[in-house]
């Protein structure tokens, strides 16, 4: 009994320090993208004394999308070039598995809806709160095409792919599957930074996790975060009036997707209770191989 206890605190320990070094390698190609313009204020600070208060936080957020854009093509390019290098399964070792139709559209089905709560939820929230946010959000709704390539595009694929494809499948093989959705969640939202942000983050990458555990796949997750990203990008680009009269039509329509789109797919929502006959997976405490890490022999 206790040599079965001490192995599965050894699993435990491995799962979760592997999916720490997958979340350094998200965090520390951030930080490796956004050097170059650290040492150039450092550089500057040097030569013409301290810079202005909250300068480089200004200069970093303002050109937000583009570290965002690089930091995750660097990201995917190096996480594929370790699997492809050591000859391992891309479909099991990121939970890129195909899956029916009506399976694969669930998030994006579910997005719609979701960003409308969302929008209501951030509107009932105090002033101070929501300027916040908004400052803190202001780079990454910039309505530029490389805002929209790295915010719809990009930072969904390489988000689903560490958080659901890489840390919560290694987590979901040594605890219970809810568990690993909501500690890769929660850190998910941590990410965030912004208390607002990180609140709803957390919320987002829960249901992105069940929905990526029920399928066994997390092609329905990235499709959804895609979906919802895209959303975003789209209210950038309304034009502004005093009465607001374009975010009510946009709201509107926003409503009426978010009811039809579950309707429209609701085998596939159904599937998130009872999988779909052939689509189910052994989801968490199997002993089935995932296709394995990089380093592992």
């Amino acid at each position: 009994m206790r040599e079965n206890s001490e192995n599965r605190a050894a699993q435990v320990v491995i799962a979760v320090a592997k999916s720490l070094c997958y979340l350094a390698l998200f965090l520390g190609m951030q930080v490796l993208v956004m050097l170059p313009a650290i040492l150039a204020a450092a550089l500057q600070a040097a030569i013409d004394g301290p810079v202005e208060e909250g300068a480089l936080y200004t200069l970093l957020t303002a050109d937000g999308t583009t570290y965002t854009l690089i930091s995750g093509l660097a990201t995917i390019i190096v996480v594929l070039a370790f699997y492809l290098i050591r000859r391992r399964r891309l479909s099991e070792a990121l939970w890129l598995r195909r899956v029916d139709a009506p399976v694969l559209w669930t998030g994006a089905a579910l997005s719609p809806g979701l960003y409308l709560i969302v929008t209501l939820v951030l509107a009932a929230l105090p002033d101070a709160w929501t300027q916040s946010y908004n400052d803190a959000a202001s780079g990454i709704d910039t309505g530029s095409f490389i805002g929209v390539l790295s915010v719809a595009l990009v930072a969904p694929v390489v988000e689903e792919l560490i958080f659901r494809g890489l840390i919560m499948t290694r987590l979901s093989r040594v605890m219970p599957g809810w568990l690993a959705v909501v500690l890769a969640a929660a850190v998910f939202g941590a990410c965030h930074g912004h208390p607002v942000w990180a609140g709803y983050a957390f919320v987002l990458g829960t249901l992105y996790g069940f929905v990526a555990l029920r399928a066994g796949s997390i092609l329905p997750s990235i499709l959804g975060h895609l979906v919802f990203n895209a959303i975003g990008q789209v209210f950038t680009f309304l034009p502004e009036s005093e009465d607001g009269m374009e975010i009510l039509i946009a709201l509107g329509i926003l409503l009426v997707v978010g009811i039809a789109a579950p309707i429209v797919n609701r085998k596939g929502i159904a599937s998130l209770v009872k999988p779909i006959p052939g689509q189910e997976r052994e989801l968490s405490g199997s002993s089935k191989d995932y296709g394995g890490d990089p380093w592992d022999e």
